[in-house]
């Protein structure tokens, strides 16, 4: 599932399929310090290809992992510093591949950046 928006960490872990033996989580913030200075807000912008970037981590989280559902998470508009940013939530039968597959899902995210993104001080 990808979602692009404005969504809590309860909001999400609702939506995460579980049941399956392990749901593995990664929530990230806006951090108020980057390269050295204060970030007061960073502005996130859903591009053409967000939907299709986020599409691609996931299928590939699929081919890699026996994941039984993925949750890929992130905030568009304005987010103040420290609030939540990106996720990636996943569920497996084991938590190492979990754990495994939730590392490789913020990775790409991080690689690939499907969002445009702007700090302000």
């Amino acid at each position: 599932m990808i979602l692009l928006g404005k969504y809590s960490e309860n909001e999400l872990i609702k939506k995460i399929r579980k049941g399956f033996g392990s749901t593995v989580a990664y929530f990230g913030y806006v951090r108020d310090i980057s390269h050295g200075r204060n970030v007061r807000y960073m502005v996130c912008r859903e591009t053409q290809n967000s939907q299709s970037i986020l599409k691609r981590i996931e299928e590939e989280i699929r081919e890699k992992y026996p994941v039984k559902d993925v949750l890929l998470y992130h905030s568009i508009g304005k987010v103040d510093a420290g609030n939540l940013l990106a996720a990636v939530l996943v569920s497996t039968i084991h938590r190492d591949e979990g754990f495994k597959a939730c590392r490789y899902g913020i990775d790409r995210i991080k690689e690939l950046e499907p969002v445009e993104r702007e700090e302000f001080s």
